[in-house]
């Protein structure tokens, strides 16, 4: 019976795809009770069934998923993030759409029916670590109501979220305004060596005395969606402002070497910017299995960066960046399936930007980058009861226009991935890629900026994409109340892009730069609990990392071994969680440098009745900061610091949110701001 049970679950949630992960039709079914596993395998994704108890316990979609413990799925309410424990991007939707971080914390959890989870997406989402999809109850008219604050203490802080929408024939508009603001002390302290050219040395010993960053950041989207029986409309306007009105420094430095001295260094800066959003999606789906899907976006933006830098003694400095920008996004897809599970489909994407920056000050300067992206894919795919698979493969060329000296990249890419259902409770998965990734704009740029009276940022005008090789295998499965999860990543970056240390007699130097190879391995176990009628959940994760840096400039490595585990308790409208991350050292292949983090400690406790949720949070609380250390030797440059992060320490927090629905159930409104400024600055603090 029980099997029975499962089965008519997977059939009667499992969502009608057009074009995998790319377009999904859901159909409303009505809502049944279910005693069985909340976690069901199937050839193409893994549906997660979110019993009464969990709906009690969340507020929105990412409480929903963090009580529900996944095994593989590393989740975070109070940042807004869902990524594997490899730390790789899970793309999230609802009903077929994808969104942004904010609209599922504004899902309501008792609007969701079930959660679907594809560990191998394809289409769109080709080399994306996953999609979670949230399937939600229907409206036939009616809306939602959803405000949220959240409150920091000891990290001054403050978080706020507002949404509704309104449905009736197909037709949904929906306001999301959210805004934030933070106070952050954080520091850092250290020792430096330095060795110039000439090969005179320099020494620096260093002691904050006073640091506070302030940043606030708004934005506000209106969003229309219209649903017909062969189409969908998505579009939006949006409005973006991030500011932070002042960030300052002030250290003591001791000096010896070339120069001797004991001096109070005063770092000041300020940046803000605007950028209107314009975005519209559109699905058709045609006649004998076949679908068209458009996609537009334009962003326009303004920024400004302020700095000076004074020292005891030492000229004081400036820096001054205005900057325009835009950036136009459009992608055509056709798809074509048949009734065998096949699947054949085709698609082209061009992304535009332009940056225009003027930088006035101590020193001065205009930088023109546009970069044009297209790529072009053929896509196919299978699937039968039991596996799904999909190879996609095609070229994409990068051009790139720098002060009108032209740069131009073309490779091949290729995705692929696949997953086999043993049963309705143990699966296989692969999902593979081979393409490239385009750098930081800031970092493509002529300008050299000093940052102190013997240190200067210097732009690459020559730094070209890396080329990443990934593949990660997993097996994930249930036995009666355990869920367990493992998995093998294994990455490869050539032409890996990192900082380089040069010196001239006078000056030292950072550059970003393509060189050498990166080769990560990772290894990940978790195992997932339930007891006491799933009131007692416990989690535990076990990740080993294998890293290497071959290159002409670095050639290191490093083994990492650390665990993660948590402890849930529910009774009632009550929640207690507590959990904990063990200190580890590892390498950082972007700077590169060794660094050592300490344990993370973590207490929430949370009450939800009816309509209200109150959650509490305790973090790190036996220290104001988190502290880190770090050292690497760059050949001219030695460092040997202590870094000292406020966000990350002591964190007392208290949320509350209030959230209903009203109206006749039958589709419920997507949310979507984008709080992401497009930049191509560089910032010389």
């Amino acid at each position: 019976m029980k099997r029975l049970i499962l089965i008519s679950m997977v059939c009667l949630m499992t969502t009608i795809t057009q074009a995998q992960t790319d377009s999904i039709r859901t159909e409303t079914l009505p809502e049944i009770v279910v005693n069985a596993d909340g976690q069901i395998e199937t050839a193409e994704k893994t549906v997660l069934l979110p019993t009464t108890t969990e709906k009690k316990h969340s507020a929105n979609g990412f409480d929903l998923l963090n009580v529900m413990q996944t095994a593989e799925l590393e989740v975070s309410p109070r940042t807004r993030s869902i990524t594997t424990h490899s730390g790789r991007e899970v793309v999230l939707c609802i009903n077929g759409v994808e969104v942004l971080p904010e609209d599922v914390a504004t899902l309501r959890s008792k609007n969701i029916r079930s959660i679907e989870y594809i560990r191998t997406p394809s289409g769109k989402y080709a080399g994306k670590a996953g999609l979670i999809n949230f399937v939600t109850v229907k409206l036939e008219y009616g809306g939602n109501v959803y405000l949220s604050a959240s409150e920091g203490f000891a990290y001054k802080t403050g978080d706020y979220l507002v949404f509704t929408d309104f449905t009736k024939k197909g037709l949904t508009l929906s306001l999301t305004a959210s805004g934030d603001w933070a106070h952050d002390h954080s520091y850092t302290d250290g020792h430096e060596d330095f060795t110039f050219a000439d090969r005179s040395t320099l020494t620096r010993d260093f002691t904050s005395q006073a640091s506070i960053r302030k940043s606030d950041n708004e934005a506000i989207r209106l969003k229309l969606t219209s649903t017909g029986e062969n189409h969908r409309l998505n579009t939006y306007v949006s409005l973006t402002r991030q500011a932070m009105p002042s960030a300052e420094a002030v250290m003591n430095a001791r000096y010896t070497g070339r120069y001797d001295a004991t001096t109070e260094r005063l770092t000041l800066s300020d940046s803000r910017g605007l950028a209107p959003t314009f975005y519209a999606n559109y699905t058709y789906w045609l006649p004998k299995d076949q679908t068209l899907d458009f996609t537009a976006s334009a962003s326009f933006g303004h920024n400004k960066y302020n700095s000076q830098y004074n020292e005891t003694a030492q000229p004081t400095m400036t820096s001054a960046v205005t900057e325009d920008n835009n950036s136009i996004h459009g992608n055509a897809r056709y798809y074509k399936s048949w009734k065998s599970g096949l699947m054949l489909s085709g698609s082209l994407t061009h992304d535009h930007n332009h940056y225009k920056d003027i930088y006035t000050g101590t020193s001065t300067g205009d930088q023109r980058l546009t970069t044009d992206v297209t790529m072009g894919l053929l896509q196919l795919s299978g699937s039968t009861q039991k596996y799904y698979y999909y190879v996609s493969a095609g070229v994409s060329n990068s051009a790139v226009s720098l002060n009108d000296v032209q740069y131009n990249y073309c490779v091949p890419v290729a995705f692929y991935g696949g997953n086999y259902a043993l049963n309705q409770k143990h699966s296989l998965s692969l999902n593979g890629l081979f393409t490239h990734t385009l750098f930081d704009p800031s970092n493509k740029n002529g300008m050299t900026v000093p940052t102190s009276f013997f240190e200067a940022v210097k732009g690459n005008p020559n730094l070209a994409p890396l080329k990443v090789l990934g593949n990660t295998l997993s097996y994930n499965g249930q036995i009666g109340k355990s869920k367990i999860s493992l998995s093998y990543d294994n990455n490869i970056y050539f032409d890996n892009i990192l900082h380089q240390y040069t010196a001239d007699n006078q000056t030292i130097f950072d550059t970003r730069i393509n060189d050498g190879t990166f080769y990560g391995n990772m290894l990940t176990a978790t195992y997932a609990y339930s007891a006491f009628s799933d009131k007692l959940r416990l989690s535990l994760t076990a990740i080993e990392e294998y890293n290497m840096l071959r290159g002409d400039e670095y050639d290191m490595e490093r083994n990492i071994f650390r665990i993660k585990a948590s402890v849930t308790y529910l009774q009632g409208d009550w929640m207690l969680k507590m959990n904990y991350r063990s200190p580890y050292s590892s390498l950082d292949v972007r700077e590169p440098y060794l660094i050592h983090r300490r344990p993370v400690y973590e207490l929430l406790v949370s009450w939800n009745h009816k309509d209200w949720s109150v959650e509490a949070l305790v973090r790190n609380p036996f220290s104001r900061y988190d502290k880190q250390h770090i050292t690497m030797d760059y050949g001219c440059y030695q460092r040997d610091t202590w870094s000292y992060s406020e966000p990350d320490g002591c964190n007392l927090n208290l949320k509350l949110t209030y959230s209903f629905g009203y109206g006749k159930k039958q589709e419920r409104g997507n949310t979507e701001i984008d709080k992401r400024i497009n930049s191509a600055i560089m910032r010389t603090y």
